[in-house]
């Protein structure tokens, strides 16, 4: 339930839907009573069920959970990523399709083969791919696709892949090519968050008159949003896309700037500046922290003086440490992202490119030079 732009990835791709989808089947796992609270039966108007994966199997298992649910055609995505609404029209505009789009290193994907604009091939992370032209898990099948699941046998990774099944559902099947139009945001890495973030406030941020109070002496300059019950106090400056959730209380004297979410009862103190950064609900941040390119979890207490670093020391991009790799963000400014429930004390400072793992407990005049696991 990461947020971007104060809303749930999910409810971003539910906005989609609305219009085009009669129901909505939501394959859930690990803490799925969060999801199912958080969204209940219906969202807008779509009826919504849910559909435990027990085992954890790879995609192609968790679209075998739901061919009890299934009549016809249906629209088969990805639920971490975020995608254009003209691309699902796209797709839903010929009986079977994938959304594709070209990629800087295909190797990460499925790499496909197309003739006329129908897929002939589908390879699954090819080593030397043939292309750089890429399915990014958007499809439009219909129930022939579950027969070819209980088929395909268990990849190199020990997992039943969805595009295997969809590369042999091509070879009896036209399965249209739809190349991405608009904007299609894959949300596996934490500095994701942020590419989100600044693509939905600069593109698709809707600016609604100013809720709660806002104090005299307060500065704002661009699309800005303040929820019910948030006050914004004396001295404060709010510059760029800024979105303030409800019952928020920023100030005095705090600076707010670029593309920027504030969640539901956060409190920012006394001369504390926030950069281009995301922070999830119920964050309690003290005086003097200077928090940038980041993105901070849920129930968070900064206490005061932190710093987040987010300009590379040795490199061009900063580069992030993920499953024992040094993988290159393709950020040239990235700070930290701290997990939910997490207390830095007074004074820290942090690298670029850091993480903090949920409930750890940083102490004071701590610098982070490398990940911290709670």
């Amino acid at each position: 339930l990461l947020l971007i732009a104060n809303k749930p990835i999910l409810a971003h791709q539910l906005d989609q839907f609305v219009g085009l989808i009669d129901e909505v089947i939501i394959i859930v796992g690990y803490k799925s009573e969060m999801i199912r609270q958080q969204f209940g039966h219906e969202y807008r108007g779509i009826p919504l069920t849910y559909v435990e994966q027990q085992d954890q199997l790879g995609t192609g298992h968790a679209a075998m959970q739901v061919r009890p649910y299934i009549r016809d055609r249906f629209l088969l995505m990805n639920g971490d990523d975020l995608y254009a609404r003209q691309d699902i029209e796209g797709c839903l505009g010929y009986p079977a399709a994938l959304l594709a789009k070209a990629v800087a290193d295909p190797r990460q994907y499925g790499v496909l083969t197309v003739e006329n604009g129908v897929v002939k091939d589908l390879i699954e992370k090819p080593e030397h791919p043939a292309s750089n032209l890429t399915s990014i898990g958007m499809y439009v099948l219909d129930t022939r696709i579950f027969e070819i699941l209980e088929t395909i046998p268990k990849s190199p990774r020990g997992e039943y892949e969805v595009t295997d099944a969809v590369q042999r559902f091509a070879q009896t099947t036209d399965v249209h090519c739809h190349i991405a139009q608009g904007y299609w945001l894959p949300v596996g890495f934490p500095w994701h968050i942020l590419q989100a973030n600044d693509l939905l406030l600069e593109r698709y941020f809707e600016e609604r008159p100013l809720q709660g109070t806002i104090e005299p002496g307060v500065t704002i300059h661009g699309r800005v949003s303040v929820g019910e019950g948030s006050i914004i106090r004396k001295g404060t400056t709010l510059q760029g896309n800024i979105c303030i959730g409800k019952q928020c209380q920023i100030g005095p004297y705090c600076m707010m700037s670029g593309n920027t979410s504030i969640g539901d009862q956060s409190v920012l103190a006394y001369r504390t500046s926030v950069t281009n950064s995301v922070i999830e609900h119920n964050a309690q941040i003290e005086p003097f922290c200077t928090i940038a390119y980041s993105v901070l979890g849920e129930d968070v207490s900064i206490q005061s003086g932190l710093v987040t670093m987010s300009v590379p020391l040795k490199t061009k991009n900063v580069t992030s440490v993920v499953k024992g790799q040094v993988i290159d963000s393709g950020r040239d400014r990235l700070g930290t992202m701290i997990g939910s429930h997490v207390t830095v004390h007074p004074q820290a400072v942090t690298y670029p490119g850091v993480k903090i793992g949920s409930k750890a407990v940083i102490p004071a005049g701590t610098v982070v030079r490398e990940d911290w696991i709670a």
